[in-house]
């Protein structure tokens, strides 16, 4: 068995010992888990570089990885497990069900209202992230790639894009605090490249203009240039680095800690389960599509490992999660994970002329039912509608699949404090527009809701609902911005830098998972968002109240900030609100008595529909009370 051993470091009562309905008190179990995993065995042969990690004395590859479970204390509840992937290290069950607003480290181990426990189902979140960096976190240890005992070395790139005028650039990206790989300051191969934009062609600067240096001092954590970074420009450095973790080990940890608690009881828990279900948000939704490409929903023992996957706010790309030198956390640096395919259907890219799919290496036994839900970021991001949208045309929905637009959001959920909306994002980057304010979180535990039904009752969810181009509601994003060129309260994007997806050519040995950077991009793959009605809200997806009953045009996409130097560009993560005036909210619903029963109506259809539970219809009703209050204070 992959789990050689559980080490306990931790163990409490959850929620300070309040029994949880039925099920009774739960309790809080922490510690580390060791794997040992057969580098031979066909159900690891896609982990890269496995096989140049050191063995103990069984031929094993071992490594450890943090975990945190919470679980009744006794009998085996709804006998079904959630693994909760967590983003960068941070854990996620509280933000995504239980209500709590995860602003704070600390806010990911609050119980809110403990929807999963009232559920009856045990929750374990596992460290999967090598680099992960920050407080509270979860992370895997994994072994280093060694040829013929010697360290390995190669290249990373890291892309920075300062918001102004900067004499020297900190090397860090999305939650980290230092870079991830060290840096070999005197390679003679480092090199820093410049570009206008994403899509602009880069050039390469002077070597003697730019150091690894800050304020004069050599610094290994940052780089100085001479004449300093301009604002808004994006600057590209490739380094050389030694020391190479076996990063798909992280993907082993994901799927050997549900195995090993689904068939087997251990020294955590006396029993197995009947279900084993995973969830992933943003980069972990992004984890989960690798672990599937992968083939790895299948363990050593040839069972099939997960039931259902839950993929969040993900995408139709992939990620840095299993080549040499990868590094999971970036998003934007285009790589493995970028690469055709994206739908889970079998389709032939006409880039490169290869047929495949997201599922292509499960067999049908062992694949799993799936419930895909993007924001409309996501959409205009540009790569979401390759989920479903092939060559401009609609693909035949897998069976074991469905995907769902939650339309008029933004990936980092509906921003409203206090009534007053921001223009700041919670990575600091300033954006041009008031941040969108619509939050889909009631969806997530309908969600999570039905695919449990799906895979434990046989029970079919909702049907998908996205942009389609049969019916016309799938259109480019160019057609939309052309219909917000009206509108003189909006900054709009430059066309020609929206963001996409590329066709890519790697340098190096490419089976390996080693290339060379900058990976050459070709032509952009096609990009579809929803098409907008006459108040410029989306008309494809699952409908809110937000954009069924508008109080304001809410969108996927927000520029950012003039003062950045880079204002006709996406701001990452970020779509806008912008309120109609108090008068016009009026006139439309007269008050907010009105307003609300008009919303609680819509939220019995959609409870009638699957996509809501009754016990979240007060949720959602207060939620649309919050925005109407926002909409007529002005």
């Amino acid at each position: 068995m992959p789990v050689k051993r559980f080490e306990i470091t931790n163990r409490f009562d959850f929620a300070e010992g309040k029994p949880m309905g039925e099920f009774g008190v739960f309790e809080q179990i922490d510690g580390q888990v060791t794997f040992a995993v057969d580098p031979l065995a066909p159900a690891n042969e896609r982990v890269f570089d496995l096989e140049l990690a050191p063995r103990n004395e069984d031929g094993l590859v071992e490594f450890s990885s943090d975990f945190s479970m919470v679980t009744p204390k006794s009998g085996n509840g709804n006998g079904k497990l959630i693994i909760d992937v967590p983003n960068r290290g941070n854990k996620l069950v509280a933000s995504m069900f239980h209500r709590v607003p995860a602003v704070m480290p600390e806010d990911r181990d609050k119980p809110g209202d403990a929807f999963l426990c009232r559920q009856g189902y045990t929750y374990l979140s596992i460290g999967w992230q090598w680099d992960a960096q920050g407080e509270n976190i979860l992370i895997s240890r994994v072994p280093e790639a060694l040829k013929d005992g010697e360290r390995l070395s190669g290249e990373i790139m890291m892309k920075l894009q300062p918001d102004r005028n900067r004499e020297y650039l900190a090397l860090v990206q999305l939650g980290q605090l230092h870079p991830p790989y060290p840096v070999n300051i005197d390679a003679s191969v480092n090199r820093l490249y410049v570009k206008d934009h994403g899509g602009a062609q880069r050039q390469l600067i002077d070597r003697d203009r730019w150091s690894f240096s800050k304020k004069g001092e050599t610094s290994d954590r940052h780089i100085t240039l001479d004449g300093d970074f301009e604002k808004g420009r994006l600057y590209e450095l490739v380094y050389e680095t030694t020391g190479a973790p076996v990063v798909g080990c992280g993907l082993l940890a994901i799927r050997d800690i549900a195995s090993c608690l689904k068939h087997n009881k251990t020294e955590l828990l006396d029993h197995g389960f009947d279900q084993a279900y995973a969830f992933g948000v943003s980069q972990t939704g992004r984890v989960l599509r690798t672990l599937l490409y992968e083939g790895l929903n299948v363990d050593e023992s040839s069972r099939k490992v997960y039931d259902g996957l839950f993929l969040h706010i993900a995408g139709g790309q992939r990620g840095d999660f299993n080549h040499r030198f990868a590094q999971p956390t970036v998003a934007d640096i285009p790589s493995f994970g970028q690469r055709f395919p994206f739908s889970p259907s079998l389709v032939k890219d006409s880039m490169s002329g290869r047929e495949d799919g997201l599922l292509a290496r499960l067999a049908p036994e062992h694949t799993p039912n799936i419930l895909i839900a993007n924001t409309s970021w996501e959409y205009w991001r540009g790569d979401a509608s390759l989920n479903h949208i092939h060559d401009s045309e609609d693909l035949d929905e897998h069976p074991n699949v469905r995907t769902y637009l939650m339309a008029g959001t933004h990936h980092i959920g509906g921003i409203l404090i206090n009534g007053k909306q921001f223009t700041e994002l919670p990575t600091g980057l300033k954006a041009e527009l008031p941040l969108n304010v619509v939050n889909p979180s009631p969806l997530n535990r309908a969600f999570i809701t039905r695919l449990d039904e799906w895979c434990s009752q046989g029970l079919e969810p909702p049907a998908s609902r996205h942009p389609r181009i049969d019916d016309a509601t799938a259109v480019t994003r160019e057609k939309v911005l052309e219909e917000f060129r009206d509108r003189s309260d909006v900054a709009l994007l430059a066309p020609e830098k929206l963001g996409g997806i590329c066709a890519l050519t790697f340098s190096g040995d490419y089976d390996g998972g080693i290339t060379d950077h900058p990976v050459q991009e070709g032509s952009m793959y096609p990009c579809y968002v929803s098409a907008i009605n006459s108040d410029y809200n989306e008309t494809a997806g699952i409908q809110l109240p937000d954009t069924l009953f508008p109080l304001g045009c809410h969108t996927g996409w927000n520029p950012m900030a003039k003062e950045t130097g880079a204002g006709d560009q996406a701001a990452t993560f970020a779509g806008f609100t912008l309120f109609f005036s108090a008068e016009e909210v009026l006139a439309r619903y007269q008050n907010r008595d009105n307003y609300l029963q008009l919303v609680t109506d819509h939220a019995d259809s959609m409870i009638s529909e699957g996509l809501l539970l009754t016990e979240d219809k007060d949720w959602m009703v207060r939620f649309a009370g919050e925005r109407f209050d926002a909409a007529t204070a002005k």
